[in-house]
């Protein structure tokens, strides 16, 4: 099935969610921290996997004082990012992994067995985000979260891979219509977002409510599905990430079809007795998002368009098509060619009555 609006809308509005806790709400920490070994059935057998014991971790690099990992240590040798190589300090390695959702590395097996000591350091996200289709119930009563605290977290063991922890942010689609807006056919896509909150305490509870109330009335952009940053390893699929960069490749202030938005932001408690019970030590909290689009609901759907390549301080980790269409290579303006000796051959071989004139 190939991507629809709703897919866009989400994907975007996660990304621009992720970037505005962390950038205005400084919502990160610094750490560093042994990763220890853990078993996982779902990872290709060429990997072992070392688990830090906290995720998500922060890969945007517009996210200034965070700091994004490029580097691991294993059994006391430096093992850099692709691209970063120094013969002094260590070896570059573009085989390594760097699985930011779960908070840990893969390190192919001919470069470490299960006793090795790994560490590196890493920036940790206040609060995790998530896209999900569990409802409201479930999530408050049937699901049970592991803990991502900084301050509470068991230091000698990894987080378990794929379990969701908290504090987090789960954002999920509630329902949306088209509304004519223009004669051609133009609606206005009004799209429903809940996000339901779970925070350590009052303090964090209370600083989302207020950094997402300030969005009231904004805009943010389409930057499509394709455009996620994260391959199924959990990397980056270009080694680079940039939200800042990503957003201003996208934006056109002249193309309504870009832009998205953010027509409501009501904020909401649940009763701290009812938290108590459904999630003793947590605070949890309500975000309903209206976001409207202006499009043409019924002529095929396209992917945005960036204006301008990413702006990467090292070559991509594979090819990538970032929805920029073709790229023709540039005319050489400057070359001339004498072509004098061929045409001169060719007509000597071709023309018998060449010589005679």
């Amino acid at each position: 099935m190939k991507p629809q609006f709703q897919h866009q809308l989400i994907t975007s509005f996660a990304l621009w969610l992720d970037y505005v806790i962390l950038k205005k709400g400084e919502a990160y920490y610094n750490i560093e921290s042994q990763f220890f070994y853990q078993e996982d059935d779902r990872l290709d057998d060429d990997f072992h996997a070392f688990a830090s014991p906290h995720k998500q971790w922060v890969y945007d690099t517009s996210i200034k004082g965070a700091h994004i990992i490029d580097e691991i240590t294993i059994n006391n040798q430096v093992i850099k990012k692709v691209g970063q190589n120094d013969q002094d300090t260590g070896i570059e390695s573009g085989t390594v992994r760097y699985d930011y959702n779960n908070g840990r590395v893969l390190i192919p097996k001919f470069m470490a067995s299960p006793t090795d000591i790994v560490s590196g350091k890493y920036s940790v996200k206040d609060f995790n985000i998530y896209i999900t289709d569990q409802t409201e119930e479930e999530l408050l009563i049937e699901t049970k979260f592991d803990l991502n605290s900084r301050f509470d977290q068991d230091g000698n063991s990894g987080v378990k891979p794929y379990d969701q922890v908290v504090p987090a942010i789960f954002i999920s689609y509630e329902n949306g219509r088209n509304e004519p807006f223009a004669f051609g056919g133009m609606d206005t896509t009004k799209s429903q977002l809940r996000c339901v909150v779970f925070a350590e305490n009052s303090y964090q509870l209370d600083g989302i409510f207020s950094i997402l109330q300030d969005f009231n009335n904004t805009m943010i952009v389409n930057i499509g599905f394709h455009e996620h940053p994260l391959n199924e390893f959990g990397d980056l699929k270009y080694g680079f990430y940039d939200y800042v960069d990503l957003s201003s490749r996208y934006y056109d202030r002249a193309n309504s079809f870009c832009n998205l938005n953010l027509e409501k932001v009501i904020v909401s408690k649940m009763n701290d007795r009812v938290a108590k019970k459904t999630h003793p030590g947590l605070y949890i909290g309500f975000i309903d998002i209206e976001i409207h689009s202006h499009r043409y609901p019924r002529s095929p759907l396209v992917e945005p368009v960036a204006k301008s390549p990413p702006n990467m301080p090292v070559p991509p980790l594979s090819p990538f098509e970032l929805t920029l269409g073709i790229n023709f290579p540039n005319e050489p303006f400057d070359l001339t060619l004498d072509n004098s000796d061929y045409i001169k051959a060719w007509r000597e071989t071709f023309d018998p009555g060449y010589k005679d004139k």
